[in-house]
């Protein structure tokens, strides 16, 4: 089997967002005659970088991964659907240059899979249903009835949050909030072409990713997202209890929309109020408390809809050799838990994940994206271990104002520098990079050293 004898990531400048080029170099030529393959992990930003920083526009960021690719990506992975993590895929010079690149195949999490879509009979690999015959098939209902009523009501969620977003009636703090949780329908519409003809897996906790013979020497563990057949929990916050909760907030977001739409001046049917029964009763309740507190239930509901969205980040394990990889997107506790519980019949898998040699931070540095369990993995590493290597991409000041809600968190900034070697693209001594790179030899098992930057 071909092992590279490197493996060197880029993170590139995007603000608030998610852009990252790993490439696998061999010594010698592979069958095709290339020595390196390539996997982008998510190309998409929510606010561009501090002023004073490089602009980190998605055409140019698109025109470098174009050249340090040399025109040929083997690897699209697109963690959730989040605009942080795929809105580069809207812009037209970079979705442009992303199609030229074809990648051969594009993982993205099994709520993506088409087959899934109201209008579809099944997952994809389902016996009769529609879907890409490369899809890892579902089995021992690992996505049964729950876990497609659960992508529907997330996709169906997403709708009423778009609604909300278009209404100017609304402050500005749901406004924002809201439109980050928009369907993106001009990226995901690009995503399904280039997942088109059996190249798209749609992978779940334990699928296989099928990159073995696309990227020579890779083993790739897929820890998340879990389907809530696999694990209930994923499908609420940790802190609610055990009611369906996704549900209720389909419900409320419609509701919202409906009464916003009324005071805004909708519709004539919805200025009558036509589209939600508004007679005397527990819905007439409803809606006068909803106009009196609508500003904290809405944040409040559209912020447990971008945390489900949030839990259903692909959590890819990368092995080279002696060298792995850890890339959890925004994956939040919930998602986590499903591999944090198999520790104690899994100590194999345990001590994977505490010999890491690169951590991509989850969700931008927030606080309960990095799990306290694996961050204690590291900080007992055995004396002698490679340092750990830790990479975040991040834009201060974007969400969270609150001491302990900020992103990047402050607090779990201090501890992984405790750990690792940190480095943020949102570093004042980044300011001039468009793209921050390490690299470790594969044999030596780490770890991984900063590139300096080209002049």
């Amino acid at each position: 089997m071909n092992t590279p004898a490197r493996v060197r990531v880029r993170m590139y400048q995007v603000g608030f967002g998610d852009c990252l080029l790993i490439s696998a170099e061999y010594d010698e030529p592979l069958a095709d005659g290339r020595a390196e393959r390539h996997i982008l992990i998510d190309y998409g930003t929510s606010h561009s970088p501090r002023k004073g920083f490089t602009r980190g526009r998605m055409a140019d960021v698109a025109a470098l991964i174009d050249q340090h690719t040399h025109g040929v990506l083997d690897v699209l992975a697109v963690t959730h659907r989040h605009r942080d993590h795929l809105r580069g895929f809207e812009v037209d010079a970079g979705a442009e240059i992303l199609r030229r690149l074809a990648p051969k195949v594009v993982l993205r999490s099994w709520t993506e899979d088409p087959a899934l879509a109201s209008d579809a009979k099944g997952p994809a690999g389902a016996p009769g249903a529609p879907g890409l015959a490369a899809a890892p098939a579902p089995g021992d209902g690992v996505v049964g009835p729950a876990s497609v009523r659960y992508a529907r009501l997330l996709g169906t969620a997403q709708e009423h949050a778009g609604a909300l977003a278009a209404l100017a009636a609304h402050d500005k703090p749901v406004a924002a909030a809201a439109e980050e949780q928009l369907k993106n329908a001009d990226a995901v519409a690009l995503l399904d072409e280039l997942s088109a003809g059996q190249r798209g897996r749609y992978l779940y906790s334990g699928a296989d990713a099928g990159l073995a013979d696309i990227v020579p020497g890779l083993v790739t563990t897929v820890l998340g997202p879990p389907t809530p057949d696999q694990e209930p929990g994923v499908t609420r916050q940790a802190a609610d209890d055990d009611e369906y909760w996704l549900t209720a907030l389909d419900a409320s977001l419609a509701l919202s929309t409906s009464v916003a739409a009324s005071e805004a001046g909708g519709t004539e049917d919805e200025r009558r109020g036509d589209s939600v029964p508004v007679g005397p009763g527990p819905v007439r309740w409803l809606i006068d408390n909803l106009k009196a507190q609508r500003s904290h239930s809405l944040l409040r509901l559209v912020r447990n809809l971008d945390d489900a969205l949030n839990n259903t980040s692909l959590l890819l394990l990368f092995e080279f050799g002696e060298l792995s990889l850890l890339f959890p997107g925004d994956a939040q506790i919930e998602n986590w838990q499903h591999t944090l519980k198999r520790f104690a019949k899994e100590p194999e898998l345990r001590a994977k994940l505490a010999a890491i040699d690169l951590y991509k931070v989850g969700h931008h540095g927030s606080r309960n994206a990095t799990p306290r369990t694996l961050w204690s993995l590291w900080k007992d590493r055995p004396e002698g271990s490679p340092r750990l290597t830790a990479l975040m991409s991040t834009r201060q000041g974007v969400h969270g104002k609150a001491v302990d809600t900020a992103v990047p968190q402050d607090n779990l900034v201090t501890a992984l520098k405790e750990v690792s070697d940190l480095y943020s693209t949102d570093d004042d001594d980044s300011a001039s990079a468009d793209y921050l790179e390490v690299v470790a030899e594969v044999a030596a098992g780490g770890p991984f050293r900063p590139v300096p930057a080209k002049p």
